[in-house]
């Protein structure tokens, strides 16, 4: 069994995927990837796979998860779900910098709106971990998870949040042949 999330190993979604084959004692491996989105988009290379996505999820273009869970109903066969705490999120903000940017997960954009209290450009990137080492080239803020956060007199922790997430798992059943296509 081969089952597919976000990465890299510092994600919450590969920590999802671990306690989910330690908790069903499957013989598995997990395959991560740079964004959700690119598994999305390769459903039809993944045929008997599983994808295993959290309930928040929000890609770039801002489809959220039920958004994708209806689009690929016919690519999708939702199987199971999982609920798991997730590492604390904390909002850091840079002292040493005139930036004006603010990182964040597209799922955690509402979040980040209502905890800055400065008028900010947010970027939205594909992982909470791409959103620390974006802010830390050239950020003021970033919304994160805080196991990443490499404390320095600069980098201050503003708030600290915690959270349990809903993850769905899902059977791949590939792409939607042309025939289907054809009769929609």
């Amino acid at each position: 069994m081969i089952i597919h999330t976000l990465g890299p190993a510092e994600t919450d979604s590969y920590q999802a995927a671990v306690t989910y084959i330690r908790k069903q004692h499957l013989d598995a491996q997990i395959k991560l990837h740079p964004s959700f989105e690119d598994i999305y988009q390769h459903l039809d290379q993944l045929t008997d796979n599983y994808l295993i996505v959290p309930a928040a999820f929000r890609d770039q273009q801002g489809d959220s998860w039920g958004d994708l869970h209806y689009r690929y109903i016919k690519q999708l066969q939702l199987v199971d779900s999982l609920v798991t705490e997730l590492a604390s999120l904390v909002l850091l903000q840079r002292t040493d910098t005139s930036s004006s940017v603010a990182y964040t997960h597209a799922a955690t954009l509402e979040l980040l709106r209502e905890s800055v209290n400065e008028k900010v450009t947010i970027v939205t990137v594909p992982s909470k971990y791409e959103a620390y080492q974006r802010f830390i080239n050239d950020g003021r803020y970033a919304l994160t998870s805080k196991k990443f956060v490499r404390l320095t007199p600069e980098i201050q922790i503003k708030e600290e949040y915690t959270a349990k997430m809903l993850w769905g798992i899902y059977r791949i059943r590939g792409g939607i042949k042309d025939e289907e296509i054809a009769a929609s």
